[in-house]
């Protein structure tokens, strides 16, 4: 019998990410606008008497409606971002300065 003798492998190790507030905020903020923006065609989805899906396009919101709520949207997305991150670096130069 031959011992072969092994070769040596090189381990790198990967730092796991912190996971912050700051973060679950911003994924929390993607999933909201997201489930606002497909609330607009799963709205007139409905059950009938026999359990089967319907979808009412009259339900649909079109026209003037429509473009309220994504201007809505996209407004609230365009303040939340910024905001959130904004606030977040503010308190981190607080955190530095004050150690």
């Amino acid at each position: 019998m031959n011992a072969q003798p092994q070769e040596q492998q090189v381990v790198t190790y990967v730092e796991k990410r912190e996971i912050t507030i700051r973060s679950v905020l911003n994924i929390y903020g993607v999933f909201a606008i997201l489930g606002f923006l497909l609330g607009i065609f799963t709205t007139p989805l409905s059950l009938n008497e026999q359990l089967q899906f319907v979808y009412h396009t009259d339900y649909l919101l079109k026209g003037e409606k429509l473009i309220s709520l994504l201007l809505f949207l996209s407004v609230s997305a365009l303040i939340y971002f910024p905001v959130l991150n904004m606030l977040y670096k503010q308190l981190n130069k607080r955190e530095e300065t004050s150690v």
